[in-house]
């Protein structure tokens, strides 16, 4: 190609210079391209810290230490297993821890003492017989069936029903008869606590949790301050169990035999009337059915009464918190951040209680009828928090750290028992999801 404006020598000093500097451009568009991709960089870093998540919401559990500290008070309450009628209601029926007494009429079915009207055929104080009739064959000398000769047999020979005195009744001891010569005596039992008390300490306690945070500010790049609120559930449980030692309650009344001997009885073979050891002849003594009321007692022994109990809590408590949160960013992946404010704890629980006594001499139990009861409270306290997260993205990551909190005790009753149950201070792990927005 020819450059008619170039002279020969002036085309030879322009290849040269190209020649030379051509290295130097391909460096400068080298070097140019790498900047940009720099200020590039540098862009993308300064909008992610303009444009962090302002919130979070994490899901987790988390474990405590120790649970709920509950004191059992005022223990070893059992009452009579039955309301015994006093003697001025009259001639009713009446049942003891060692025996009963049941109110008595003229027999109208079996050994019948009453006539087609209703009336009393017997005599009181007295006895009366009872016969069955039964039909057999009469043959002649060649066993040929020549008729039928009516038999009456004795069924029954049986004690009159007297009034104010009653054949139906039950005792179970020898010492019951010897206590008051003349009378059988009938006791019930029952006692009250001489505030006796037992503690247990709950063990770990597991829950759930759920938590906001909306980031108030920056401070410095790499820490920002933030506002967290949260809501937690962990459960209430704690029980124990022995034998405690209480007042004993003897309430005793005494019926008399009218003198008659009192039937022998065991606490294998228990003396319960109407009584036919042979089917035939009645043996029963009757005795007087009311008791008398200047002889009965009720007679309390501190101390000697020993009752087998179980007792429960069983229930949860809902945990409210808020405070400021200060994060701090260690890594592009990992932060850690603590937490520190005021809490709440809404309690429900219920006190179950099982107390039994084993009865003096007659070897029976007495279960004390108290079921359970019911009761809610609010506590205030404090909460801390301590978490590392490991972000996996932008959006979501890991949380673990420690978690404490205190708060104060409420009482509950159980007709006159009582428990304290003290949250107290504990401590223990979380961890969960982190989800930022």
């Amino acid at each position: 190609m020819e450059f008619p404006f170039m002279t020969q020598s002036q085309i030879r000093l322009t290849a040269l210079l190209t020649a030379f500097c051509w290295p130097i451009l391909g460096w400068a568009q080298e070097t140019s391209a790498s900047e940009d991709q720099r200020i590039e960089q540098l862009v993308r870093a300064e909008a992610s810290e303009w444009y962090t998540p302002k919130d979070s919401v994490t899901v987790g559990f988390r474990v405590l230490g120790s649970g709920a500290n509950v004191r059992f008070g005022n223990l070893g309450s059992v009452a009579f297993s039955s309301v015994i009628a006093p003697a001025s209601a009259g001639s009713v029926n009446r049942t003891y821890d060692n025996g009963y007494v049941s109110t008595d009429a003229p027999r109208t079915t079996t050994f019948s003492e009453v006539d087609i009207n209703g009336n009393q055929t017997s005599t009181p104080g007295g006895r009366y017989q009872s016969y069955t009739t039964s039909s057999s064959p009469v043959t002649d000398a060649n066993g040929n069936v020549i008729g039928n000769e009516t038999v009456q047999v004795l069924s029954g020979d049986s004690v009159s029903y007297t009034p104010g005195l009653t054949r139906v009744w039950s005792y179970y001891t020898p010492e019951q008869a010897a206590e008051r010569p003349g009378y059988v005596a009938f006791s019930s039992y029952s006692a009250t606590s001489d505030n006796e008390s037992r503690s247990k300490k709950q063990g770990m306690s597991a829950g759930v949790e759920l938590q906001f945070a909306h980031a108030l500010r920056k401070i410095g790049k790499k820490s920002e301050l933030s506002i967290v609120a949260g809501i937690g559930l962990n459960s209430i449980s704690s029980k124990t169990s022995g034998d405690v030692h209480s007042t004993l309650h003897t309430y005793t009344d005494y019926y008399s035999l009218n003198g008659q001997t009192a039937p022998t009885t065991d606490l294998t073979n228990k003396y319960a009337a109407p009584s036919r050891p042979d089917g035939v002849t009645e043996t029963t003594v009757a005795i007087s059915t009311q008791p008398d009321s200047t002889l009965t007692t009720n007679v309390t022994t501190p101390g000697a009464a020993t009752v087998h109990g179980l007792w429960k809590i069983k229930g949860a408590y809902f945990m409210m918190k808020v405070g400021p949160s200060l994060r701090s960013q260690i890594t592009d992946r990992f932060s850690m951040n603590a937490s520190l404010g005021i809490a709440g704890a809404y309690a429900g629980t219920n006190y179950s209680a099982l107390e039994t006594m084993e009865v003096p001499i007659v070897g029976t139990t007495i279960t004390d009828p108290a079921t359970s009861s019911d009761t809610t409270k609010f506590l205030f306290g404090y909460y801390a928090d301590f978490n590392m997260e490991w972000a996996a993205n932008d959006t979501m990551g890991l949380y673990g750290g420690l978690s404490a909190q205190k708060f104060g005790n409420y009482n509950q009753t159980l007709g006159e028992r009582t428990a304290r149950i003290d949250l107290g201070t504990s401590a223990g792990l979380r961890g969960g999801i982190n989800i930022r927005f």
